[in-house]
């Protein structure tokens, strides 16, 4: 039965955003909050939550320093590609010499680009680093930029380390950080904006997407802003610089302000402006609670307290996290996973490590909705039921059908088998559910296993529709066809609309 959204006639909107009691710290708010801020809500992970408390949880899974480590074949590539680049169009005159040469900077650039991918899948499936990850995709949703046109895994790599960073600084901070990024140069075209051509993509974006939201500036803001933000380039293609011939330094007039603004003032200026105290808490709450609209006393009164503490994201992270209002019981078991939650999620449900095969698992993002770095456009990516249509829901099937196969080892191509040793090597090996996997699960009786699997599979809301049938599939847990059965079950969970709720 679901639960009536709150309103303010019905939960003050004094109360929304105090923490929630410790008294009402139990397993269904333990598993909520998990499966929101990360991916998952494992037997372990949810026991360990309950010793302590959401503030401490945060705490640990937002610490300072917890960065992704740059890979050694992306370093080396970003200190010689500059040259290699000048090289080509300057002293190689033959060409189809050049093309080739192109041709290999371009296929080192895409293995390049699949390795961070795999790279950031291998980290945000660590459970330490999953609710600051998920966080990042969250900001990557917010300062949009796509590797399709970016088309430089460094740049791309540069601009989610300063977000990841970000998450300890504050807003308006990060904005401008952002501004500089050569990816967001380049992504809306920074690199052309000059004080005698001026263009408006990125001041556009700032205001729409990143700060204010539609509605809460004027077309002249833009314009005037875009002269702000003149003679921001990149040099040696991964360095950002300000090139002062280029700069605009005439008066300009944003907001109703006029001065000889530059791109930073006008970054602070546009945090003067009422929106910008709620823009990113609706975005926050349409990506981590609901789709649906929040009354807007809750949004204006957060917003506040928000712009109180200088707009830190540390801050609204806590808040937000931890209130009363995101543990209501009306946004518990029905926001629908991303693709990257989904296969995140899985691998942790399942303890498994994220597969080697880059192709396999790329393409598999690929099919249900959401390609790594690369969403639809400049918007970014649409949450909840955008994400479910036929195709997506056959990927979603086919994935979980994949991870309870046999691995053939003599079917893989060589790059395969190397990345398979290689992954042993690291450590991760445990990449399918085996047969002998479901034979430990076969010591429980039959109404046990099937409550255990409803528990930590899908959210509590959902668990009567399930338990029954779990049960009917399971039979009896020690005859000889039991382990396929459980194996049957646990599949049937997976793949059900339950599964694909959080």
């Amino acid at each position: 039965m679901s639960q009536t959204a709150p309103t303010p006639q019905t939960f003050a909107v004094a109360d929304a955003w105090k923490p929630l009691p410790m008294s009402f710290w139990r397993i269904e708010e333990a598993q909520h909050f998990l499966r929101r801020v990360g991916f998952s809500a494992t037997p372990e992970a949810v026991t360990a939550a309950l010793r302590d408390s959401p503030k401490a949880y945060l705490h640990t899974a937002f610490q300072p320093g917890m960065d992704m480590q740059k890979s050694t074949e992306l370093s080396e590539f970003e200190a010689t590609a500059h040259e290699r680049h000048r090289h080509i169009y300057k002293n190689v005159e033959d060409e189809e010499e050049r093309r080739q040469l192109r041709q290999e900077l371009q296929r080192e650039e895409s293995e390049l680009f699949r390795n961070f991918a795999m790279d950031w899948f291998n980290l945000a499936r660590q459970p330490e680093y999953s609710a600051q990850e998920k966080f990042v995709v969250f900001l990557q949703d917010i300062f949009v930029v796509e590797q399709s046109k970016v088309k430089d895994t460094a740049l791309l790599f540069s601009m989610q380390q300063t977000l990841r960073q970000g998450i300890h600084s504050d807003y308006p901070d990060l904005c401008k950080k952002v501004s500089r990024e050569p990816a967001m140069v380049r992504y809306l075209d920074l690199i052309q904006n000059t004080a005698r051509k001026p263009n408006e993509n990125f001041a556009r974006e700032l205001f729409e997407l990143f700060t204010l939201g539609e509605g809460n500036y004027s077309e002249a803001d833009i314009k005037e802003a875009s002269r702000a933000f003149t003679g921001y380039r990149i040099k040696n293609r991964y360095h950002f610089y300000l090139e002062k011939k280029l700069q605009d330094k005439t008066h300009k007039t944003i907001f109703e302000q006029t001065g000889n603004w530059d791109g930073d003032d006008v970054i602070d200026l546009t945090f003067q402006q009422p929106a910008a105290r709620t823009f990113l808490i609706r975005e926050l709450i349409k990506f981590y609670l609901t789709e649906k609209p929040v009354p807007e006393p809750y949004i204006e009164a957060l917003g506040d307290q928000w712009a109180e503490h200088n707009f830190s994201l540390r801050y609204l992270i806590e808040t937000f996290f931890q209130s009363r209002l995101f543990f209501h019981p009306a946004y518990r078991g029905n926001m629908v996973k991303s693709p990257i939650h989904f296969y995140i999620g899985l691998c942790q449900d399942l303890r498994l490590d994220v597969a080697p095969f880059e192709a396999r698992v790329l393409r598999s993002m690929a099919t249900m909705g959401q390609t790594f770095y690369n969403p639809p456009n400049v918007r970014g990516w649409l949450y909840g039921e955008h994400w479910i249509n036929s195709t997506t829901i056959s990927a979603r099937r086919q994935l979980v059908d994949y991870l309870f196969a046999k691995l053939n080892e003599k079917n893989l191509n060589a790059n395969e088998q190397l990345a398979l040793k290689n992954a042993r090597e690291a450590g991760r090996g445990n990449f399918l559910v085996t047969q002998e996997r479901l034979q430990q699960v076969l010591s429980l009786a039959p109404n046990d296993l099937a409550q255990h699997f409803t528990t930590y599979f899908i959210t509590a809301p959902s668990r009567a529709t399930y338990l029954d049938a779990l049960h009917s599939i399971v039979g009896d847990t020690q005859d000889e066809g039991a382990a396929q059965r459980v194996r049957h079950a646990i599949i049937a969970l997976l793949q059900s609309p339950a599964y694909n709720l959080c």
